[in-house]
């Protein structure tokens, strides 16, 4: 059986319990305060969405580079919170990979190269302790979303624009959200 249903409800009821705690203080912080992208960018495929922030900003992007082949590898950015696990048979080859870790204050990264699909989905992981959910609290349900391009990612504001979601599993004691990549592009951690 499965643990995975039940650490997905219970990070659920966990955040239940933690927001109805937080309801009657006024002073408890919220984040991001900027009113989120208009509606209609939903109406070309493109949802609006609230990205997770770093709780102190990257001055400059940080790219790692590793190349990987049949039996997987793993690429890290430790500064940035980021593990991401390609698991043995993604890749039939031997394949460049690049991971960069965008400046500023959004979770989010670009992975190249663009377009490559995967045959078994690799594993995005990142360490939320250094982000602006450990002060707040305040986010119940995470989610990987996927954007096209960097100029979908509002640094100021904390929004983006995506093209799809994927549930996020959150490892509460590891304090680590993970969800699946099944084909290459950007990715952030979005909450609502």
């Amino acid at each position: 059986m499965s643990l995975r249903p039940f650490s997905r409800l219970g990070a659920r009821l966990l955040s239940i319990f933690l927001l109805a705690g937080c309801a009657h203080d006024s002073t408890a912080p919220l984040e991001p305060t900027a009113i989120p992208p208009k509606p209609s960018s939903a109406l070309l495929g493109l949802l609006p969405v609230r990205g997770v922030t770093r709780a102190a900003p990257l001055a400059k992007d940080i790219a790692v580079s590793a190349v990987i082949g049949k039996k997987g590898g793993t690429i890290t950015i430790p500064e940035a919170g980021l593990t991401l696990v390609v698991p043995a048979g993604a890749v039939s080859s031997d394949v460049q990979f690049t991971a960069t870790a965008l400046a500023g204050k959004l979770v989010a990264y670009d992975f190249q190269p663009h377009g490559t699909k995967f045959a078994v989905p690799l594993q995005f992981s990142q360490d939320l302790r250094k982000t602006s959910l450990l002060a707040t609290l305040t986010s119940p349900l995470l989610d990987g979303a996927y954007f096209t391009d960097p100029s979908k990612l509002n640094q100021t504001t904390g929004f983006a624009l995506v093209s799809e979601l994927r549930s996020a599993t959150v490892n509460l004691l590891q304090f680590r959200a993970s969800f699946p990549i099944d084909h290459f592009s950007g990715y952030l951690i979005s909450w609502h």
